[in-house]
């Protein structure tokens, strides 16, 4: 029940944030909190997840294609890091143009919408998990230090409009995507909840282990 209150309360601070989104809009006090609010509560749902999971458990695919826990969190902790030097490039970037503000105007919503989308997309390059770390405590804490930086960054550039630094996307079709900062970290928030969801529709699945059956 408290998972379910906890997923609850994360899409009703998004949706009222994003559909409160208008062109040309700086970052806001509510932005702010968002941000926050969500890198806080995305992180524990997903250490509650595996919290309770043994070492064996941890490590655990069902099948050859499916993902482990491990496999989930080691790609959390790469992604997570790949963005936190990626805001802080954004911000060293000269003034952009005032027109790439509106440009972005209505992705707060396509990424909250991606949060639950049932298209699957595919790790690649760097990003794959590869068994890095040998335990559950390193993989978790290796998560966490990535996390930690996420929120000091947005800590530290707390008067920072995050509204009018961007990241630049190309697609499979060659387009150009554009994400201001906020965005971009609604983006690494929304790849935590929607992996986070992934581990706990396998945890449910008949064919995952008690730790006692595990061998």
């Amino acid at each position: 029940m408290k998972t379910v209150f906890t997923l609850v309360v994360i899409c009703l601070l998004w949706s009222e944030n994003v559909l409160a989104q208008k062109p040309g809009e700086r970052w806001s006090e509510t932005d702010k909190k968002e941000i926050m609010t969500m890198l806080e509560q995305s992180r524990q749902e997903l250490l509650n997840t595996v919290k309770s999971l043994t070492e064996k458990q941890f490590f655990y695919r069902l099948d050859e294609k499916s993902w482990s826990a491990n496999d989930i969190v080691e790609h959390l902790g790469l992604i997570e890091e790949g963005y936190v030097r990626e805001f802080w490039w954004a911000l060293a970037q000269p003034t952009m143009p005032a027109s790439y503000r509106d440009s972005t105007a209505g992705a707060d919503q396509r990424i909250r919408d991606y949060a639950t989308s049932p298209n699957k997309s595919e790790a690649r390059g760097t990003n794959l998990p590869l068994h890095r770390y040998a335990s559950k405590e390193t993989c978790v804490r290796i998560f966490n230090t990535a996390r930690d930086q996420s929120v000091d960054f947005f800590t530290e550039n707390a008067t920072v409009d995050m509204r009018s630094f961007y990241i630049f996307r190309k697609s499979g079709s060659g387009k150009r995507d554009i994400r201001d900062l906020h965005q971009n970290a609604l983006m690494m928030i929304a790849h935590t909840v929607r992996h986070t969801n992934q581990l706990k529709r396998t945890l449910a699945d008949s064919r995952f282990p008690k730790p006692d059956v595990i061998k």
